[in-house]
């Protein structure tokens, strides 16, 4: 497997999270990975930063270039995301049985604390045969190969499912099959996924977590906004159209009923309101499990 993982950074970078998500990257040695930083060429670097990045082999352009090889994937991150321990080794052998399929990656909440988030997981999952075997075998606690030997995955063809849009439409921490990239959309947002997903029949779901991954409706709202507002412009097949328009209805109004939370100004709220009037159809019924 050949990866790409490009980082698009928030609004004001940490770069100490960005130089920790990079060294977990290198600390994982794994040699099809390339890692770029998706900045704009009028973005300035530091000479620090720039001979940080060089050491961990970080890239930096505002259009990378993707991986050209079979079974070339691309994953993209913000820089405040975790990229947990042996995750590169757990998606390459999902994608070698499942070449050019897109998968969506089960993830911790990078809000939360990971640690407490793992031990809830392991918790939860205590009397799973495999974890019995595995303290058999080694007498370890070490989380992570408990985690590893919790993974599992499904192949689902419910593409359509309301429910599991947000799983699969989120910018971040969904692997895309690089050849199936369109350069007609920002390569980290909710209307390259539509664009591909529309055109499978099916997508396999990691389900035990491999990042530790945020919100972008919570983290960043307006520019969620956005990007849903930029994704209703993406030529769909006719029975996928009200699925996404219903999506959609709930996303703004998710927005709406959390401005608050979201610190979305007043402007900002009414120009939300006015694209949800757009919508045709209107249903109350809209909410999303």
């Amino acid at each position: 497997m050949q990866l790409l993982i490009n980082i698009v950074p928030n609004e004001t970078i940490s770069w100490d999270r960005l130089f920790q998500l990079g060294a977990a990257i290198e600390a994982q040695r794994f040699a099809g990975v390339t890692t770029n930083l998706q900045l704009t060429a009028d973005q300035e670097l530091t000479a620090d930063h720039q001979s940080k990045l060089a050491a961990l082999a970080i890239t930096v352009q505002d259009k990378p270039q993707l991986p050209t090889a079979k079974h070339s994937y691309v994953l993209n991150l913000r820089e405040n995301n975790v990229l947990l321990p042996g995750a590169l080794a757990q998606w390459q052998s999902v994608t070698t049985q499942h070449a050019h399929t897109p998968i969506s990656l089960a993830t911790f909440d990078n809000q939360s604390s990971l640690d407490e988030q793992i031990s809830d997981y392991l918790m939860i999952h205590a009397n799973n045969s495999l974890l019995t075997t595995y303290h058999q075998l080694s007498k370890s606690d070490s989380v992570w190969p408990q985690l590893w030997g919790l993974q599992n995955y499904s192949v689902r063809s419910n593409l359509k499912n309301f429910r599991l849009f947000s799983q699969r439409l989120r910018p971040t921490g969904v692997l895309l099959p690089a050849d199936q990239i369109s350069s007609d959309y920002p390569l980290a947002s909710i209307a390259q996924n539509l664009q591909l997903l529309s055109q499978h029949t099916e997508i396999v779901r990691l389900h035990v977590p491999t990042i530790q991954n945020g919100q972008w409706n919570r983290d960043t709202p307006f520019i969620w906004f956005n990007q849903l507002q930029a994704a209703t412009k993406v030529p769909l097949p006719i029975d996928w159209e009200p699925a996404f328009a219903r999506y959609c209805r709930s996303q703004l109004r998710k927005l709406l009923n959390n401005t608050e939370e979201n610190h979305l100004t007043q402007d900002q709220q009414t120009v939300i309101s006015e694209q949800l009037d757009q919508f045709s159809a209107p249903d109350d019924q809209d909410v999303e499990d």
